[in-house]
């Protein structure tokens, strides 16, 4: 009886990773947004709501501010984290702060006309720019190592 042949085995790249492996950056920054908004609404629903029990129970607008805030916080860290952990080679944490920035421009661009959007713009780039920083070194700490 002859042994059984072994053939090596070697990870093949299928057309999808070899598409996102050669993406530019660019559209990593664009991705990281969208992750941002795709996280963030969900979270601004919830927030929202609390905010406005904060509100009914005595206007504290301050505390619903930082509640909507840490919302976007959380949102901005995960859209960063998408970024550095499947963005491309070279693509880390300065592509998530875009992402970041980009979200928050959005954003801004969005509420134009309703009250008190310049001092939400402000909190928006404040808040999104360096947490999705944080996400993006976070998922970079996570990122698979490469042959």
């Amino acid at each position: 009886m002859e042994p059984k042949r072994r053939l090596p085995v070697l990870k093949t790249a299928s057309p999808e990773e070899e598409e996102a492996a050669n993406r530019p950056p660019w559209q990593w920054i664009g991705f990281g947004a969208v992750g941002i908004f795709a996280a963030w609404l969900p979270l601004a629903y919830v927030a929202g709501l609390a905010a406005a029990r904060i509100g009914l129970e005595g206007g504290a607008r301050p505390v619903a501010v930082g509640v909507m805030a840490a919302s976007l916080a959380v949102a901005s860290m995960a859209g960063g984290f998408l970024v550095g952990r499947w963005g491309a080679h070279g693509v880390g944490v300065r592509e998530a702060a875009l992402a970041g920035l980009a979200a928050a421009l959005i954003a801004a661009g969005l509420s134009l006309g309703a009250p008190g959007a310049l001092v939400g713009a402000a909190v928006c780039v404040i808040v999104a720019v360096p947490f999705a920083a944080i996400g993006g070194r976070l998922g970079l700490r996570r990122r698979e190592p490469t042959l």
